[in-house]
């Protein structure tokens, strides 16, 4: 997962994924198939593992706005650790999924999932009075949902703290 994370799918050779997980060639070939099939088990394994940690965030007691502002944030610190991978899901979405169905499909239902927790925050915050009870909490949680690919590609694109903070606070706006 790690090896595809940092290079993404066609840059990661066999040789090399080979090497990394300290195995033949025809050990991988016997337990996955192939590098593809490889591929979608460490993608999904990411989605079981460091993508749920918005999810997490999202559901965690307190204020729902304040959730989505630390999540949003959370965002930001993650891609500006130094040694920025991205998101594995948003690295996937941006390489594959345009032509890749099975990877589509995968992303597509990660994506979806993370669209409904935010209109779940959402609904939480329209209830705790915290916005406006006529939000489009749908409109806003998609809204949310792409600033949040778009913080990670940007963070990849080697943007500043500053920058990235100027899309958070942006964002932020429409939970006024």
């Amino acid at each position: 997962m790690d090896l595809f994370w940092r290079n993404g799918y066609e840059a990661t050779s066999l040789a090399e994924l080979v090497q990394e997980m300290g195995i033949g060639r025809q050990s991988l070939y016997n337990t996955f198939g192939d590098k593809h099939s490889l591929f979608v088990e460490a993608v999904k394994h990411y989605i079981g593992s460091n993508g749920q940690l918005i999810v997490q965030q999202l559901q965690a007691p307190g204020s729902p706005s304040g959730n989505i502002r630390i999540a949003l944030e959370q965002i930001v610190d993650f891609v500006q650790c130094g040694e920025c991978r991205g998101c594995l899901v948003t690295n996937s979405i941006v390489e594959l999924a345009p032509h890749d169905e099975e990877i589509r499909s995968i992303v597509q239902a990660m994506v979806k999932g993370v669209e409904k927790t935010l209109r779940a925050t959402l609904d939480r915050a329209v209830k705790a009075g915290e916005i406006s009870a006529d939000a489009d909490t749908r409109a806003i949680a998609r809204f949310l949902n792409s600033t949040v690919h778009g913080l990670v590609v940007l963070g990849k694109a080697s943007a500043s703290r500053a920058v990235l903070n100027d899309v958070v606070k942006v964002a932020l706006t429409v939970l006024k």
